[in-house]
């Protein structure tokens, strides 16, 4: 075998080995590209260093092009799914109990999520142990106002 045949084989092994440690399938595909013109020097099909690394920066591209989005697909990737979420539309109207009276000023506290938050209202001061419901959140202050009597009983 050819010494630079030899050098471009050995090198796509070891850009292949690489894989390893900089997943992405890129560099699986320039080691791949790199044992094609190490063979394609040993059977004489291409001569020279320019020829080689021409040879080589086109297959190169042409194999992640080709088929990198193909083993993507086909290679397992685990669950990445990424919800859009709106936390304050989803915490609109909920109802939470309140723990220490709530009132325009800080100092309220509400229980909602198996947790103690701090709560204020826009107006009305809302005594320990209502019910009432999320208006909004700022930061994490919850801003709430008092069930009316027709939420309280259902109906």
């Amino acid at each position: 075998m050819e010494p630079f045949a030899f050098f471009w084989i050995l090198l796509g092994v070891s850009l292949m080995l690489l894989e390893v440690l900089i997943p992405g399938l890129v560099v699986i595909f320039l080691g791949f590209a790199a044992i094609l013109v190490g063979l394609a020097i040993n059977f004489g099909f291409i001569e020279g260093v320019l020829t080689s690394l021409t040879t080589w920066f086109i297959s190169s591209i042409a194999l992640v092009l080709g088929f990198r989005e193909m083993l993507l697909k086909l290679a397992p990737q685990g669950d990445i799914t990424i919800a859009k979420l709106d936390e304050q539309k989803e915490l609109l109207g909920q109802i939470v109990t309140v723990i220490n009276a709530v009132g325009p000023k800080p100092g309220g506290r509400i229980f909602f999520q198996d947790s103690t938050w701090p709560a204020m209202t826009q107006k009305e001061v809302i005594p320990k142990g209502a019910k009432a419901k999320i208006l909004t959140r700022l930061n994490l202050t919850y801003i709430i106002e008092p069930l009316e009597e027709t939420e309280l009983s259902g109906t």
